[in-house]
């Protein structure tokens, strides 16, 4: 199989390059540049088609021609979920391509409306899909990603200190899967027999409250390791952080106050899915989150 991956040097892109080679497929790279991947998949890549600006749609009809399936792994941006799939997706109807990915690795966005302004965004591009593609898009519920968490995320997770930052109960548990892991399902899915007919896939790693968190990293550490965990305030708390900002930014500066969404309504289950789907796959080997501290000291 042929596979475009828009988006192929990011958190998810890459992960599913490397899988999709290492399954026997070729694999096709759609990105503004090729210079951060590692030469290694470079050097296996089909062929790459730089991508000028979010609209560049003669790009994108030369990575769409021939392909069999595409994953689109956009980075998290409102202009990308919604405008640059969009072109992708018409692009990929103009070659008669019938397995299209999208970009869709969160909580279940389809609950919950006005909740989270990016969420409102993906559902927009799927409901926009659904009234007028010939195409049936795959989206894959994963809850969060647990690089993002702990490699790309701050306020959550402080790898000096090693301090892990939440909002609510201790107790709570957040439902993660790892980017190696969603590149395993993604590939299952869109090699799948019935993979062209689309549709909603549920998957995830492992669920881990702030407090198995710290267990985990002291077990993968030998019991040398220790997490802090600096509760910040109730949801109750949270929410009123939300709302207020909320109340002092515009809508385009969603960026200073997401973070207060998943706070809400992560433990709240506001977006919360069940993941049917690791049946269906069993192919894929679940990573543990005391393995992925293991398989990552630095964080």
């Amino acid at each position: 199989m042929l596979i475009l991956i828009a988006g192929i040097t990011g958190l998810v892109g890459l992960p599913c390059a490397k899988a999709a080679i290492a399954r026997g497929h070729k694999v096709r790279g759609l990105a503004r540049s090729a210079r951060k991947l590692p030469q290694e998949v470079h050097d296996q890549l089909e062929g790459f088609e730089p991508m000028v600006g979010l609209h560049d749609i003669a790009a994108m009809d030369k990575a769409v021609a021939g392909v069999d399936a595409i994953i689109c792994a956009l980075a998290g941006l409102p202009e990308m979920f919604l405008e640059t799939q969009l072109l992708l997706l018409r692009a990929a109807e103009r070659a008669g391509v019938k397995i299209f990915h999208a970009s869709s690795w969160n909580y279940d966005w389809n609950l919950s409306p006005g909740s989270h302004e990016i969420y409102d965004i993906i559902k927009a591009f799927a409901h926009q899909a659904e009234l007028t593609s010939t195409i049936k898009p795959i989206y894959m519920f994963t809850g969060a990603i647990v690089e993002w968490y702990f490699r790309n995320s701050p306020r959550d997770w402080d790898p000096k200190s090693k301090t892990f930052n939440f909002y609510g109960p201790s107790t709570f548990q957040t439902r993660y899967t790892t980017a190696d892991n969603i590149a395993d399902y993604t590939l299952e899915a869109i090699t799948a027999p019935d993979a062209a007919k689309g549709g909603f896939v549920c998957v995830q790693s492992f669920q881990a409250s702030p407090e198995d968190i710290a267990s985990a990293y002291k077990a993968a550490t030998g019991g040398r390791g220790h997490v802090t965990l600096n509760c910040l305030g109730t949801i109750e708390d949270a929410k009123a952080k939300l709302d207020d900002a909320r109340a002092k930014y515009q809508k385009k500066e969603w960026y200073e106050y997401i973070w207060y969404c998943y706070q809400v309504h992560i433990p709240s289950r506001s977006w919360d899915f069940e993941p049917v789907d690791v049946a269906r796959f069993p192919n894929v080997k679940q990573t543990s989150l005391e393995d992925f501290f293991r398989q990552n000291p630095d964080v």
